[in-house]
């Protein structure tokens, strides 16, 4: 896989901005009991401490499954595509105890969204996310930089 340059990823970045928060609504509109299950699931097998690896393939799981909820498969397969643009990204940045924290708590924030069927919480939730891991990737952009 092709290495990420930093303006690449937040190129990334900007595009899961655009689309993820929307799906994340239409998930919380669409989502079965069976759904909110596995999120819960996804949810606490990051809480165990799992490997590195492991941590960031949950993390793209409980993602992924939010795409799936919304029984579009374009949404699914765009997303897809996005995720594997990004994927070298993903692996190469640091992944801190602080980090895998936050990381689980807006997981959370956007499983309440999504279990309460409540698709402008969910969307608000997802923002929050997406724009946390945006500050979280300029500064370490910045620390590498300096």
């Amino acid at each position: 896989m092709k290495c990420l340059n930093p303006a690449e990823l937040l190129q990334v970045m900007e595009v899961r901005a655009c689309i993820e928060p929307s799906v994340t609504a239409r998930a919380a509109a669409r989502a079965t009991p069976a759904d909110i299950v596995q999120l819960h699931a996804l949810l606490d097998a990051m809480r165990r401490e799992p490997s590195r690896q492991e941590f960031t393939d949950l993390d793209r799981t409980f993602h992924r499954a939010i795409a799936q909820y919304t029984r579009n498969p374009l949404l699914l397969r765009l997303l897809d595509r996005v995720y594997e643009i990004g994927e070298p990204g993903r692996r190469s940045s640091p992944l801190s105890a602080a980090r895998r924290r936050s990381t689980i708590e807006e997981h959370q924030a956007i499983l309440r969204a999504v279990e309460a069927r409540d698709p402008e919480a969910a969307r608000a939730a997802s923002e929050a996310h997406l724009e946390s891991v945006l500050r979280r990737i300029e500064a370490q952009q910045r620390r590498d930089a300096g």
